[in-house]
């Protein structure tokens, strides 16, 4: 088993036959070796110590094994697979091994032939229980932990998983949340499919879309009244909305209410929801310099939610947020989808160049440097600029629907976010807009003025980035003449999207932050099927690190084929 593990490992090593990416060689065990023991068999050490009996290893896995009450566990360590073993011999069922890294399980593999054990057990990867709610479904799944001792000594990370094993809660029922849209504005879609993503992850979930009250909310402003007048009738407007959600949370009692930006509800309503016992949350899916509002309402939530990295995150805990956390937007796997324009389509959306949003002043000033490229601007207002000729139409708002109709039919969408206060690129890049996750989920090839939280959302082979006019010139000129680059840039900031980027992704966030691991793990065991804590499910986390085969993936995925040898 040795020398074929290292031929095997050696040649996955220098190439991958699946994906031909290239990675560093060196099967080296890092601070592992073989041994044997006093009765002949193969034992692992560690750092000179060895993880299982050095004189009868067999003899004492059984020991261990007799003492575990429990008919299904997980084991911690691996070793030499004797403790393993030992508990399919009294029939114990062994749910998962639990290892913190790969080279263990090199060492393991160098030292016996483990085949038999790695066709029926999954191995779990450490690093992907360290989100509480993962520890939580985890556990679900497992009676108890069966520590492998000169493993665990060895292992900081696994001592941790033994030691708070006993305090890991149990998952509890799904939680009821209830979503809490605006009256108006760009924030009431994504209430919209958060809301949908609740209910998919399994939250029991209840929307109050409060759109319906946006055109008395646009009528008020269209009164012949003193401004003063007209402000007091919208925050009365507002106030009955607010007055809605207590109601139906005193109705429904749910364990969490999700507020989303320019949602009616005020500091009254917020601490009587509180006072029923309903947890608070607010994502403010907005430009905290745009709408400074979020300094009035952050104390009043007990979970902030932000779009915009540091300094921002402090600043909103320094306005008084007992908690604040950074969470991007994202796109809805079931909206923002590609598709396939008809022959009418294409006459009406097909373009090389497009740009689809609101006339900001910088959009505006970049957009009149490319003049040359003819770009189509789809967006309310555009028929009132300077920039009127290359808006569509009379410059109306667009609907979800079209907009993913002008992705398609662009072969460059241009992503420009916005700025009012400059003529030149946004000098506050802190957040990423809803469009850069939008364009990806349709497979559309985007520009995108340089972010700074773009490059831990999408790697440089998935979303082209530009700092200037100029450097957004010569983007054009390459990528309209090669079609072929557009297309797996955009293939591959897709599969990313639908990876890390939909707001089921996003709703399970909001889930651990605001209301605890063991009620969001209620809802996810909710939709999980056989659960997802498995060796391909560590490979898949692997490969996505990173577009260079890691070490880590290799070794994974060798496990992989030695699992499925028959």
């Amino acid at each position: 088993m040795t020398d074929l593990f290292r031929d095997n490992l050696a040649a996955l090593l220098e190439r991958s036959p699946e994906t031909g990416r290239r990675v560093e060689a060196s099967p080296v065990l890092r601070g592992f070796g073989i041994a044997s023991s006093a009765d002949g068999g193969a034992i692992v050490e560690q750092g000179g110590h060895p993880l299982e009996s050095r004189r009868a290893p067999v003899e004492a896995a059984r020991r261990q094994a007799a003492a575990v009450p429990f008919p299904r566990v997980a084991v911690a360590g691996i070793g030499a697979g004797y403790l393993v073993e030992a508990l399919f011999e009294r029939g114990v069922e062994v749910a998962a091994i639990v290892e913190d890294g790969t080279d263990a399980l090199v060492a393991a593999m160098s030292a016996r032939d483990l085949r038999a054990i790695l066709r029926q057990v999954p191995v779990v990867l450490l690093d992907t229980l360290g989100d509480a709610t993962e520890r939580v479904l985890f556990k679900s799944r497992v009676s108890d932990l069966a520590p492998l001792g000169g493993r665990v000594a060895g292992s900081a990370g696994l001592g941790a998983l033994v030691t708070s094993w006993p305090r890991i809660p149990p998952p509890t029922r799904p939680p009821r949340v209830l979503v809490v849209g605006p009256i108006y504005g760009g924030s009431l879609e994504t209430s919209r499919s958060t809301a949908r993503a609740m209910t998919a992850i399994g939250a029991d979930t209840s929307f109050l879309d409060f759109a319906p009250f946006g055109e008395g909310w646009r009528a008020i402003e269209q009164f012949e009244l003193p401004t003063e007048g007209r402000r007091s009738l919208q925050a009365s407007l507002a106030e009955m909305l607010g007055e809605t959600v207590v109601r139906r949370a005193e109705a429904w009692k749910p364990d969490l209410v999700l507020a989303l930006a320019q949602a009616p509800l005020s500091e009254p309503s917020l601490r009587r929801l509180r006072e029923m016992g309903s947890r608070t949350a607010f994502w403010f899916v907005e430009n905290g310099r745009v709408l400074p509002y979020w300094k009035d309402v952050a104390r009043s939530y007990d979970v902030f939610f932000a779009i915009q990295v540091q300094p921002f995150i402090d600043q909103v805990k320094a306005a008084g947020a007992a908690r604040a956390v950074y969470l991007p937007t994202a796109c809805d796997r079931e909206r923002h989808v590609p598709v396939v324009l008809t022959p009418e389509e294409r006459s009406r959306y097909e373009t090389d160049v497009s740009f689809a949003g609101a006339p900001y002043l910088n959009r505006r000033r970049l957009l009149g440097t490319l003049a040359d490229w003819s770009p189509r601007i789809w967006g309310e207002g555009w028929d009132q600029t300077e920039l009127a000729s290359m808006a569509v139409g009379t410059g109306h708002r667009f609907s979800l629907d079209e907009m993913v109709r002008v992705f398609a039919g662009s072969r460059v969408n241009l992503n420009i976010h916005s700025a009012a206060h400059t003529e030149g690129l946004d000098p506050d890049p802190d957040y990423l807009n809803p469009r850069t996750f939008e364009l990806a989920a349709c497979a559309a090839f985007q520009l995108v003025d340089a972010r700074q939280p773009l490059r831990d959302a999408f790697a440089e082979t998935e979303v082209v980035s530009f700092r200037s006019v100029s450097e957004l010139r010569e983007c054009l000129s390459h990528y309209l003449a090669h079609p072929e680059e557009r297309q797996a840039f955009a293939r591959r900031a897709r599969a990313r999207a639908l990876a890390a980027h939909t707001f089921e992704h996003r709703a399970r966030e909001i889930l651990r932050e605001a209301v605890g691991p063991d009620f969001a793990a209620g809802a996810i065991l909710r939709t999980r099927r056989g659960g997802d804590d498995t060796l391909d499910a560590a490979i898949d986390h692997a490969g996505q690190a990173s577009p260079e085969m890691t070490r880590d993936e290799a070794l994974l995925r060798l496990l992989g084929a030695v699992r499925s040898t028959k």
